[in-house]
C-alpha cells in the first residue's frame, strides 16, 4: 500500500480536498501503514462522526474467544455527520485506501482469516471497498450493523470478494434511519438496517447466486436481553455481538439458524448406468 502524503496532496485541489485528503491520512493512521499483518484480524469501520462502537464489538468478539487482531479503520472527516454520511461514505480514495489494506493482508496470508465489519454509514464504505479490491482478493466474513445503505443496493461486485457470508442486521424500530433525507449510497427510500436487503431488479441467474451469501439477521424480542433493543446503535453491544455475531464467523461451519436470501441447489451429477460403472453417454448433435 503506497503510504506517502505526496500523491494525495498532490489530486487534492481547494480546501474541500484537502479536508477529505486529511481525513484518509488519518485512516492510514489508524490502520494502515506500520500496522501488523498477521491473521485472523477483524477490520472494523465505525459510523458517522460521534459514533464509538468499536471498543464494545472488540469486547464482544474477545468474551467468544476471538483472540485475533482487531483494527479499527479511521474513515471520518471530523467535519460532522453530514460530511461523513454524504460524502466520506462515499469516498473512492477512502475506499481503495481501505482495499489497499485487505489486499496487503491477503498477499502475506492466502489463506488467513480476515473478516470486515461496519456500523451505519461505515458499512457503505466496507462495500465500496469489497468493490474495489482487485479478482481473486477475497476476505472472509462480512457483518453490516445498522447499515444506511439503500435496501435494494447492488451488492454483486461486493459479493465477489466474499468466501463466506454477508450478515446485515436489521430493525423497523430504527429511528436513526427512519430519519434519513438521503441513504449513504445516495438512494431514497428504506434503508437496509430497516428492513434487509432486497433483490435489486434486473439480475441474472449467476447474480442471484451471489445473494447465497447474504444473510438478514433482523431483530428479535430475546435480542433485547443481549443488550440490542432494536436501536441504532445498540446493534454493536458486546453481548449481542458475543451471543449472535461471533458463533457465525468464528466458525468455518455454515450456521444452523442462517437464513440466506437466496438458496442455490446443488447441481445434479449424472446418474451411472446400472451394471455399467459407467456415466451415461451424451447424445450426439446428429442423433
Amino acid at each position: 500500500m503506497n503510504c506517502g502524503r505526496e500523491t494525495c496532496f498532490r489530486h487534492a485541489g481547494g480546501l474541500p480536498r484537502r479536508l477529505l485528503c486529511l481525513g484518509a491520512l488519518a485512516a492510514l493512521a489508524g490502520s494502515g501503514c506500520g500496522s501488523g499483518l498477521s491473521t485472523p484480524r477483524v477490520i472494523y469501520l465505525d459510523g458517522s462522526f460521534w459514533f464509538s462502537s468499536a471498543g464494545s464489538v472488540k469486547s464482544g468478539l474477545r468474551a467468544a474467544g476471538y483472540d485475533g487482531a482487531f483494527e479499527t479503520f479511521t474513515w471520518s472527516t471530523f467535519l460532522g455527520w453530514g460530511a461523513d454520511h454524504l460524502v466520506a461514505a462515499r469516498s473512492k480514495l477512502r475506499a481503495k485506501l481501505l482495499a489497499g489494506r485487505i489486499e496487503t493482508l491477503r498477499r502475506h496470508n492466502p489463506k488467513g482469516k480476515i473478516h470486515l465489519m461496519g456500523l451505519s454509514a461505515g458499512t457503505g464504505l466496507v462495500v465500496k471497498a469489497l468493490k474495489e479490491l482487485p479478482e481473486g482478493v477475497e476476505v472472509d466474513h462480512v457483518v453490516l450493523f445498522s447499515s444506511s445503505l439503500s435496501a435494494r443496493h447492488n451488492l454483486v461486485e461486493a459479493l465477489e470478494h466474499v468466501r463466506g457470508r454477508l450478515y446485515a442486521t436489521c430493525s423497523g424500530g430504527d429511528m436513526v434511519l427512519a430519519s434519513l433525507p438521503v441513504n449513504a449510497d445516495g438512494g431514497v427510500g428504506r434503508a437496509a438496517g430497516q428492513r434487509g436487503f432486497v433483490l435489486p431488479e434486473g439480475l441474472s441467474e449467476d447474480e442471484k447466486r451471489q445473494y447465497a451469501k447474504v444473510v438478514n439477521l433482523p431483530w428479535r424480542a430475546a435480542y433485547a436481553g443481549l443488550g440490542w433493543n432494536g436501536g441504532h446503535v445498540r446493534v454493536s453491544r458486546s453481548r449481542f455481538v458475543r451471543s449472535v455475531i461471533a458463533p457465525r464467523i468464528l466458525s468455518d461451519k455454515a450456521f444452523p439458524l442462517d437464513r440466506p436470501m437466496v438458496i442455490v441447489e446443488p447441481k445434479e451429477t449424472p446418474k451411472r448406468q446400472e451394471g455399467t460403472g459407467q456415466n451415461p453417454k451424451r447424445p450426439n448433435a446428429d442423433s
